[in-house]
């Protein structure tokens, strides 16, 4: 009589199992984090700016920005600056209940320098990068 083995041998098992491991390890690694460069930020920072101008005219209070050496602190919201930016100085900006900010130049060092220039007063800004 002749014997039929219809299973899979030890090996096959083990080299099916590391197959599929090996996928699972290469697949399942969450992507590298590149850091924000500064054109990133800068949309960010467009945005939160014109969020915390709204809010402090529409709940008619000051709302307070401030520049600290890692990240800024609009509202109580960090946001950190870009790969390899930071600033040496604090500073803060006030925007008061009427949407006026006081003419103030902002400038994150890195390569290139970003400027952020608070100029006409009714918290709009330009920037330079150089």
């Amino acid at each position: 009589m002749k014997r039929i083995n219809s299973g899979f041998t030890l090996v096959e098992s083990l080299m099916t199992l590391l197959i599929v491991s090996l996928c699972l390890i290469i697949g399942g690694q969450p992507p590298k984090t590149v850091g924000k460069d500064a054109d990133q930020w800068l949309v960010t920072f467009k945005t939160r700016w014109q969020n915390a101008r709204l809010t402090a005219q529409s709940q008619g209070r000051q709302v307070t920005v401030i520049f600290d050496q890692t990240d800024m602190l609009i509202d109580g919201e960090h946001i950190s600056y870009p790969k390899n930016y930071s600033k040496c100085v604090r500073q803060q900006i006030s925007i008061l209940p009427t949407g006026y900010v006081a003419p103030i130049t902002i400038t994150l060092d890195g390569s290139p320098n970003i400027k952020i220039i608070f100029s006409l007063g009714g918290g709009e800004f330009r920037v330079s990068k150089k």
